[in-house]
């Protein structure tokens, strides 16, 4: 807790636990470990991050939502230019002529006694009319495109990923966004497509709750490796039924790059869909997984593609393409060397 409140931020003169990040200054009078978790231990004896009541369908009082506790972002906009509710039913926040100040639902995503007619006019945010809501703009609004910046703007338009089964229905001649960059060479080949007959599924990864990022750390963790102790590769019972795989079975899942072994989990969770008159089964992987710790196993990171998305070039890694075998990886080991003689030659 002492870290904690170092974090939420003080006081320099008298240690004084700050109420949230409004309350920091530049002059050197304040401090704050990180100014988003400002607010979450502004008194003594109060640590919202360890609060389990919830007061209401917002969450207020479970844990701590940074910033200023705020459950819906920019929830000024669910209230008129005027300060008056949009929808009595789905109100958020609203300005308290009374007492002059926002009040409501939610704790006001906005400067709390910043009148509607505001006209603005300082520097920073507060330099917003009191009637735009969106303070981490610098116009206040809301954008339906961007203005500037963007690589692939200003308007967005749909692509389809960089490995699929279907050629692009919006522009049958441009598949994949023009500026986004595949780093195509010998270790890092793609399928051909669209619809490569070898990699037949959708290919998506995701984590879990229980542990965190590629597991370096949670993997090592007893509770946790108890609690998640094996890959496993989410499949459809409809997928299963296909494959003659039931649930517990050893199952390989292979791309263009490499083959990884999990336990299959049949659920209904994964859907089948209905695409283009045919039906598309979705695979899906955590990735949380290595060689190393208490709870071991493939690296479903192997994969994937590398790939750069053209403005801050995150690789793409929701949506790839697949083939899935029953068995174990050493049982199929072979065939990853000749899939990736066959991706080198011209399609």
């Amino acid at each position: 807790e002492e870290i904690l409140q170092e974090i939420n931020g003080y006081s320099v003169a008298d240690r004084q636990l700050l109420e949230n990040f409004e309350k920091l200054k530049n002059d050197g009078s304040t401090a704050s470990g990180c100014w988003i978790y400002s607010g979450i231990f502004p008194k003594a004896g109060l640590n919202k991050a360890n609060q389990r009541a919830p007061e209401d369908l917002y969450g207020h009082g479970w844990a701590f939502s940074w910033p200023k506790d705020i459950r819906v972002l920019y929830n000024r906009a669910s209230a008129r230019p005027d300060g008056t509710p949009w929808s009595e039913r789905k109100k958020l926040v609203w300005w308290d002529a009374e007492k002059k100040q926002w009040t409501g639902r939610d704790t006001p995503d906005f400067f709390k006694d910043k009148p509607p007619d505001d006209p603005g006019g300082e520097k920073g945010a507060k330099a917003l009319p009191g009637d735009k809501p969106f303070i981490l703009h610098a116009d206040g609004v809301g954008w339906i495109f961007v203005t500037s910046g963007l690589k692939d703007g200003p308007l967005p338009t749909h692509y389809e990923p960089l490995e699929s089964l279907f050629r692009n229905p919006m522009y049958p001649e441009q598949q994949h966004n023009p500026p986004a960059k595949k780093k195509e060479r010998p270790d890092n080949p793609y399928a051909v497509g669209p619809g490569d007959p070898r990699f037949p599924y959708v290919l998506t990864t995701y984590r879990l709750t229980e542990h965190h990022t590629a597991g370096g750390m949670s993997r090592t963790l007893s509770h946790l490796a108890e609690l998640q102790p094996e890959l496993f590769c989410e499949i459809s019972p409809e997928l299963a039924a296909d494959l003659d795989v039931e649930h517990g079975d050893w199952v390989t899942i292979v791309s263009p790059r490499a083959l990884v072994s999990a336990r299959a989990l049949i659920t209904p969770r994964m859907r089948p869909l209905w695409v283009e008159g045919q039906t598309v089964h979705q695979v899906g992987l955590p990735y949380h997984w290595g060689w190393k710790g208490m709870a071991k196993g493939d690296v479903t990171n192997d994969l994937l593609a590398i790939s750069e998305e053209p403005n801050v070039r995150i690789m793409e890694t929701k949506a790839l393409v697949c083939n899935l075998v029953k068995g174990r990886r050493a049982e199929h080991e072979a065939a990853l060397d000749e899939l990736k003689f066959l991706l080198q030659r011209p399609a």
